[in-house]
């Protein structure tokens, strides 16, 4: 028995015009891929609407504001951080941070003003 029968030749002709048929499916129309409306933040959408004449005024104050926006978000924050940082985590000369306050003990003299601590005070009716 050499070939196919009539069951199995059919068979394959069908999932060969169906292969065919997916195939097509497959190609892209002029109009796909159709994609969602774009949302645009509520910034975006008034700067959007205030450019639309294209007058020059308007242009060089949005070119302001997106200068300003930059010097904030890439030089002002930034700086602010490492000045941050380097206060309070790289510095070591004295008295930049004061992580713990230091023992003053009577007759000890205070840096910063030179003053001296009085001796304590004597409390006969109390018991220490």
């Amino acid at each position: 028995m050499s070939g196919y029968t009539p069951d199995e030749k059919l068979r394959l002709q069908q999932l060969r015009e169906l292969r065919r048929r997916w195939l097509k499916d497959q190609e892209l129309s002029p109009r796909e891929p159709l994609l969602p409306p774009r949302r645009m933040w509520p910034m975006e959408e008034f700067w959007n609407k205030f450019l639309q004449d294209k007058a020059p005024w308007k242009n060089m104050l949005y070119k302001t504001y997106r200068h300003g926006i930059f010097a904030f978000t890439h030089v002002l924050i930034p700086a602010w951080i490492i000045h941050y940082y380097v206060k309070y985590h790289v510095t070591r000369k004295p008295y930049a941070i004061v992580e713990r306050k230091p023992r003053i003990f009577p007759g000890d003299t205070i840096l910063e003003t030179g003053e001296v601590i009085p001796p304590m005070r004597d409390f006969p009716d109390q018991h220490h």
